[in-house]
């Protein structure tokens, strides 16, 4: 059973089980530990019909009838291991059958990999790594234990041992194109951008509808440097041609069209706890007027936290819809009847946009949790800002832009340290700073950092990113580029992650930061302005590289934003040459911050609200004649 980000198999081999698992009565004896070899065995045609209900995608039917065996054959390990993936694949707790499964068959490879990949569905990585490493052990050559292992490795953040275990398995299955999908989300995050694309591209090649890889070839686009939108926006128009369009269908939807009425507005997301994108969403369920709108929250993931129980306490209705079938979530948000669909993930990891393409709600649309537009027919509204989006560019999006007064807000409901006097008043010099991740620092942003750093006497740079937590090869690699351009190592301090109330206050440590590019800062930036921090960014031609430029813009700040490398580098050594200004602007900046309507979370939520009515208010005044508007 493969496990992550794409569906996975019964049995670990990598092929459909008629194909590899039918079972017959000397197969079946063979597989059993001798203990247990004696008791009656489950006959083959009761194997073979629960093979037949996999394979046919009956997982409800599979489930009933080997729990019914389970009872007939409890010491038969195969049965439970089938439980285990009926229930599995219903998104439903297979973890018990699974151990089952693995006590009764403590040698077989299968079992054990399918244990591997329960366990990291329940976050337990470390587990998780352990059984894989037990099926590779009992059979070296099994190339979806290496691709389990991989993806647990890749979520403890080992990414070097990730990549060796995702390689290891293409090389003893050259066409297995998920492990292509998932090596590249590894070499995305480490950087390695044009590797990452070629990955996505091999597994499109091998398997030409795995949407997950297409979605993962289209955000490491995005951090292309020599792209432009028209190109990025061909590209997502492509996948909705491919992946979505033929799910979109005529029907008639029986809202009320009533213009003035209480709306229901529903959010679909894998990201309801404590991650990047609740900070620019999380205004939209806990700050709504629930005297004009309901909300229903669609939560595409198992896991849990405090934002978790905030969310869910906040909004009308929760549903959790991980496992479900996209058809099954479809009907369910039109028995709720949603008037307006937000879309939180656009093809960042786990979303739903296939829901989406079924076109489930009259208006649907698509904002914040990753902006950039989806390319699909069936969402009607990309919701932006005039800097992220100009006007002129507005046509190549698959969806209408429509503007906010900022692209995103910002919900904080934690403490933020206090804000520490300028570290350079008490320094040799001034300290830049970034905070953002691996992938978003081109070759070109280090050269311009070293530029930056040369032209600015005793000045040090303080890079704090998660993938430096290992020492090795990528620290070496960040020193190694500072020093080809001249910086001495010694003037750069390497930071991994750390808890968030220590994240924060490390802003306190640096006077100004250095927006990357091609990709640019958004929560990262949005943390450093709270902490008095400004920072320099580049307006890149494409939108992922603009949203620094427009939380600046809206603050008004816009002296630090450079429209070239050059004026990026005299923008970050001028700053830095007048303390008294720089001084001034860290008192002010949080106070700025937290009275503009990025800040003010409550008359953010209030804008886009006055959105959705003017949204609904259209669609009521159109003739009711079918899905499509």
């Amino acid at each position: 059973m493969k496990q992550g980000r794409n569906d996975p198999c019964l049995c670990g081999s990598g092929k459909k089980y008629k194909k590899c698992c039918q079972a017959d009565d000397d197969r079946l004896a063979a597989t059993f530990p001798k203990s247990v070899s004696s008791q009656p065995l489950p006959s083959a045609a009761n194997i073979n019909q629960l093979i037949a209900l996999f394979n046919s995608g009956q997982y409800a039917e599979m489930e009933t009838r080997a729990q019914l065996l389970t009872h007939d054959h409890p010491s038969t390990g195969a049965i439970w291991n089938m439980l285990g993936a009926a229930l599995f694949m219903q998104g439903k707790d297979s973890l018990p059958a699974m151990q089952k499964a693995a006590e009764l068959l403590p040698n077989d490879a299968e079992v054990q990999n399918n244990l591997g990949a329960t366990l990291y569905g329940r976050g337990k990585l470390d587990e998780s790594a352990a059984c894989c490493r037990k099926a590779i052990a009992i059979k070296p050559k099994f190339a979806e234990a290496h691709y389990n292992l991989g993806n647990a490795l890749k979520d403890q953040r080992t990414l070097d041992e990730a990549i060796s275990s995702y390689r290891k398995a293409l090389v003893l299955n050259p066409n297995y194109a998920d492990a292509y999908s998932n090596l590249s989300t590894v070499l995305q995050d480490l950087g390695r951008i044009d590797e990452a694309i070629a990955c996505c591209q091999e597994a499109l090649a091998l398997k030409p509808h795995l949407v997950v890889a297409h979605s993962n070839m289209i955000f490491a686009m995005d951090m292309m440097a020599n792209i432009g939108t028209a190109t990025l926006q061909l590209e997502r128009k492509r996948w909705g041609e491919v992946h979505a369009a033929h799910l979109l269908k005529n029907e008639l939807f029986h809202n009320t069209r009533d213009p003035e009425r209480h709306l229901t507005i529903g959010y679909v997301s894998a990201d309801f706890r404590e991650h990047s994108a609740t900070v620019v969403f999380g205004a939209m369920l806990a700050k709504f007027d629930c005297s004009q709108f309901s909300v229903i929250a669609y939560s595409n993931s198992k896991d849990e936290d405090a934002y978790t129980q905030l969310f869910r306490q906040s909004v009308t209705l929760w549903r959790n819809i991980a496992g479900l079938s996209d058809d099954a979530v479809a009907d369910q948000i039109r028995e709720d009847k949603v008037d307006i669909l937000i879309d939180l993930s656009g093809h960042s990891k786990d979303n739903r946009l296939l829901v989406f393409a079924r076109k489930p709600a009259p208006i649907q649309a698509t904002a914040w949790g990753y902006i950039g537009g989806t390319g699909m027919k069936a969402m009607d509204v990309f919701f932006a800002d005039p800097v992220v989006v100009p006007s002129e560019e507005k046509s190549l999006y698959a969806e209408e832009v429509r503007y906010l007064p900022n692209v995103v807000s910002a919900f904080f409901p934690h403490i933020f340290p206090p804000v520490n006097p300028l570290p350079a008043l008490s320094e040799e010099g001034i300290t830049f700073g970034s905070f953002n991740r691996m992938a978003k620092i081109s070759e070109e942003a280090y050269q311009t950092w070293a530029q930056v750093l040369l032209a600015t006497p005793n000045s040090r740079m303080i890079l704090k990113i998660p993938e430096l937590d290992d020492v090795g090869m990528h620290q070496k690699m960040v020193t190694e580029r500072f020093a080809r351009a001249g910086v001495d190592p010694k003037r750069v301090t390497l930071l991994g992650r750390s808890p968030r109330n220590e994240h924060l206050a490390a802003f306190n440590l640096i006077d100004i930061a250095l927006d990357p590019f091609p990709h640019g800062g958004g929560v990262t930036t949005l943390e450093g302005l709270m902490m008095g921090v400004p920072v320099v960014t580049l307006l890149w031609p494409t939108l992922v590289g603009r949203l620094s430029a427009s939380i600046l813009t809206t603050l008004g700040l816009t002296d630090w934003i450079a429209e070239t490398p050059e004026q990026y580098i005299n923008i970050a050594v001028q700053k830095a040459q007048d303390l008294t200004a720089l001084t001034a602007l860290r008192q002010q900046l949080r106070p700025l911050f937290t009275s503009s309507i990025i800040g003010d979370t409550d008359l953010y939520a209030k804008a886009v609200e006055q959105e959705y009515r003017k949204l609904w208010r259209e669609w009521c005044a159109r003739t009711p004649d079918r899905v499509l508007s």
